[in-house]
């Protein structure tokens, strides 16, 4: 994925909000919305040549989601022995999180790359690049991600998604996800940079949106650009007990 809007206790305390853009080769073939780990309330899409995923969602009693981001590539680094997208479901299925990112702390198997686990209770970012990782917190409010820093003003549709979010208090889920959906079809509209691709190497093939409270998780999932499908909903695939499709 190459685009990640995140609301940190804008619904209220111990809330996340989610919408994120997948910008990937169109010709690399993935499979929809479906159950990522048997017999877990865990759901996502996967990818069919390396077998991971992008994001992972868990619903049940308690509630999280791992994504992950590409980063710029290093033409110096050694080539990758592992595919990135094992990282959403090794966090999602870990019983600490936190111990499997401060394990991947020195690895060089992975490309440069970003993890963020999202949950009530907190948040964080996991960035592995040139054989080296860091965690850090996220704090409360909007933030944004794309290919290079959390919240990086230098990168321009990270700097003018921020500028979209600056100030904005919805009322509700679904103001919330009704503002942030637009922002992910927008194609530069009021001067912004575009954030919905439709050409290049990479383009936008899909689109998420996640709702985390302590209580409940949601999920929906635009299986294509979010310009031009809309979205479905997947929190079936949240709730326990599982019934595996």
């Amino acid at each position: 994925m190459c685009t990640l809007i995140l609301g940190r206790d804008v619904l209220g305390p111990r809330t996340v909000v989610v919408a994120t853009n997948r910008d990937e080769d169109p010709a690399r073939p993935s499979a929809p919305c479906a159950r990522l780990v048997p017999g877990q309330p865990v759901a996502g899409g996967r990818d069919l040549r390396s077998g991971g995923t992008w994001l992972a969602v868990r619903g049940g009693a308690a509630p999280a989601a791992a994504a992950l981001l590409n980063r710029r590539p290093d033409p110096d680094a050694p080539a990758p022995s592992r595919s990135r997208g094992e990282l959403p479901l090794a966090l999602i299925t870990a019983a600490d999180p936190h111990d499997v990112a401060f394990s991947l702390l020195r690895t060089s198997a992975y490309g440069p790359c970003t993890a963020l686990w999202l949950a009530p209770d907190g948040c964080w970012s996991l960035a592995l690049e040139h054989g080296r990782g860091r965690v850090r917190p996220i704090g409360s409010g909007w933030h944004v991600i794309t290919h290079a820093e959390l919240d990086d003003r230098d990168e321009p549709r990270t700097s003018w998604l921020l500028e979209q979010l600056a100030g904005f208090a919805p009322a509700s889920l679904e103001a919330a996800w009704e503002r942030l959906t637009a922002l992910l079809a927008s194609h530069g509209e009021q001067g912004g940079p575009g954030v919905c691709q439709h050409e290049g190497a990479m383009q936008t093939v899909s689109a998420s949106r996640v709702w985390l409270s302590p209580e409940h998780a949601r999920l929906a999932q635009c299986e294509g650009r979010p310009c031009e499908l809309p979205f479905a909903g997947h929190d079936d695939l949240l709730t326990e007990p599982v019934h595996d499709r």
